[in-house]
């Protein structure tokens, strides 16, 4: 018999800010079916089990200071969530420009979309997600960046934390 959810429920808690991603979306765990508004039902047993994002998740010391890593692959671009706030941050777009001419790297732009936009964001910016970016097929990159630590030495510990939730 098929099981009724409010599909608010599949969306995982409210106020959440870091959770296990993966469980949340794999819902055949959950139930063997769910009822839509409509009274359409389908069954998660039928659907494959494999989850629609990926995603990694790390909490290290960094310098001593405690950091949160998220890692997510989408079917276009990579989020990425470097904090040690607790807070997503500044939201940096990080888009690899490919020119045709150019037989090397692409050249990477960032841009920020919320946040303070300040020199050091861009360069931290590109020294955390460049090598992201360039493993995952030239894919854009969303950074959410809230650092306390921005020396070189904290920025390349954070390059080994990110390669290390790598998903893409």
């Amino acid at each position: 018999m098929p099981v009724a959810l409010p599909l608010g429920l599949l969306a995982g808690a409210p106020g959440k800010l870091f959770g296990r991603v993966g469980g949340a979306l794999c819902c055949a765990a959950l139930c063997t079916a769910v009822q839509l508004n409509a009274g359409v039902f389908f069954s998660l047993a039928a659907m494959e089990a494999k989850p629609i994002v990926t995603s990694r998740q790390r909490t290290v010391a960094v310098q001593g200071v405690p950091t949160e890593v998220v890692c997510m692959a989408f079917s276009n671009s990579i989020l990425v969530v470097v904090t040690q706030y607790g807070k997503m941050g500044t939201l940096v777009y990080v888009d690899p420009n490919v020119v045709s001419n150019d037989v090397g790297r692409p050249v990477l732009t960032t841009k920020v979309l919320l946040g303070q936009d300040e020199p050091l964001i861009h360069v931290c910016a590109k020294n955390l997600v460049s090598f992201v970016s360039e493993e995952a097929g030239n894919k854009p990159v969303l950074l959410a960046i809230a650092l306390k630590d921005k020396t070189m030495e904290g920025i390349k510990a954070l390059r080994e934390v990110i390669q290390s939730c790598q998903v893409w």
